[in-house]
C-alpha cells in the first residue's frame, strides 16, 4: 500500500464523516471463501512454544558453567520431543520434521529459547533451569493428484492444511497481488480452528501498523472456518494505495492461546503502530502462557506466522 499510512496523504482521508463503506467493492463471500482454501501465503513459520525444565548433574569432569549450558540442551532437547508428541496428538499430520541436529548448534535455529530462568544447584547434585522455547517444524504435504489453480496453487493439498484436524493454519490474503493508485484494498483472514491472531500491514516504508484488533474492532480471538474481512463495517479507515509504492507484507501472527501483550502507538481512527523491528514484534507476541491440556501433562502450544505481500505502483 506504498505508506497509506503517511501524515501527508492519510490512509483515512474523508473518514472524519464517518466510516467508508466498501460496498462492492472487493469478491463475493463464495470467491472469498474459496480462494482462502486455495491460497498459498508468501512465507510461513510454523512451531510449537513448550516450558521445559533441564537438568545436568554435576561432575567433577565439567566446571559449573560447563553444567549450566549441558542442562540447557537437556531442556532444548526435551522441547523437541514435546513438540513432537504434542503435535502427533493434537492433529492428524504425519508428515512433518523437526531438525533436532540443530540443537546443539545454531546452523539453522529450529529451537529458540524465548524465556530463560536459571534455577542454580539443587541439592548439591544437579543444575537446573527452566526455558520457554520456541520448535519450528516444516510439513511435507502428501503427494496426491488434484486439481491446480491458475497460479498453479495445488487446491486438494491447500484444503487438507485447512482441516480443523491439521495444524494451527490461518490463512490471509487480498484478491490481487497488484494495486495501483487509488485503488481500495480489502484483506481476508480465515483459520482452520478457533484461533487468537494479531494481523499488521507492514508498509514498503518500514512501518508496522496493526490493523486487527483495532480501537473499533477489539477481537482478539476468532473463530475457525469463517472468513473476516479488513477492513469491515466496523471499521473507520479505508485501505487505499497512496505513494510511496513499493511491496507490502500483511503478516498474522496467530495461536491456540491468547498472545503476549504488545504496546502500541495510537495513530487514529482505532489503528496504531509497532515502534520497533519485525522481530522484535514477533517475539513480544511470541511471549504467550502456555498450559498444559491436563494435570501433569506438559505446557505446550501451536503458534502460526504467515505472510501475504502485494506490490502497489501507478
Amino acid at each position: 500500500m506504498g505508506n497509506p499510512f503517511s501524515r501527508q496523504k492519510p490512509l483515512w482521508v474523508g473518514l472524519a464523516l464517518g466510516a467508508l463503506m466498501l460496498i462492492g467493492s472487493g469478491p463475493r463471500a463464495g470467491a472469498a471463501e474459496l480462494r482462502g482454501v486455495a491460497v498459498v501465503p508468501d512465507q510461513e513459520k510454523r512451531s510449537t512454544i513448550q516450558e521445559v525444565d533441564g537438568y545436568a548433574y554435576l561432575s567433577e569432569n565439567m566446571t559449573l558453567s560447563q553444567t549450566r549450558e549441558a542442562a540447557i540442551v537437556s531442556a532444548k532437547r526435551q522441547a523437541v520431543e514435546m513438540a513432537r508428541t504434542y503435535i502427533q496428538s493434537k492433529t492428524k499430520v504425519e508428515n512433518f520434521e523437526l531438525t533436532e541436529d540443530t540443537i546443539e548448534g545454531e546452523s539453522r535455529g529450529a529451537v529458540t529459547v524465548l524465556e530463560q530462568k536459571d534455577l542454580g544447584v539443587e541439592e548439591n547434585t544437579r543444575y537446573h533451569v527452566w526455558i520457554k522455547a520456541e520448535v519450528e517444524y516444516g510439513l511435507t504435504p502428501p503427494q496426491q493428484a488434484s486439481k491446480s489453480t491458475g497460479g498453479g496453487t495445488n487446491v486438494s493439498a491447500s484444503a487438507e492444511m485447512m482441516d480443523p484436524d491439521g495444524p494451527l493454519t490461518v490463512k490471509v490474503w487480498t484478491p490481487k497481488k497488484q494495486y495501483k493508485e487509488g485503488d481500495s484494498i480489502e484483506i481476508y483472514l480465515k483459520g482452520n480452528r478457533d484461533f487468537y491472531a494479531r494481523i499488521v500491514d507492514i508498509t514498503s516504508g518500514g512501518e508496522i501498523v496493526q490493523l486487527l484488533p483495532n480501537g473499533f474492532r477489539k477481537e482478539v480471538r476468532f473463530e475457525g472456518g469463517k472468513t473476516y474481512k479488513i477492513p469491515d463495517a466496523e471499521d473507520k479507515f479505508d485501505l487505499k494505495v497512496t505513494p510511496p509504492f513499493g511491496e507490502d507484507q500483511i503478516v498474522v501472527y496467530a495461536s491456540e492461546v491468547p498472545l503476549g501483550d504488545v504496546t502500541m502507538e495510537n495513530l487514529g481512527h482505532g489503528l496504531s503502530s509497532f515502534k520497533g523491528t519485525r522481530g522484535a514484534l514477533a517475539m513480544k507476541t511470541r511471549g504467550i502462557s502456555v498450559t498444559a491440556a491436563k494435570p501433569g501433562k506438559p505446557a505446550s502450544a501451536e503458534f502460526y506466522e504467515g505472510a501475504w505481500t502485494l506490490t502497489t505502483g501507478k
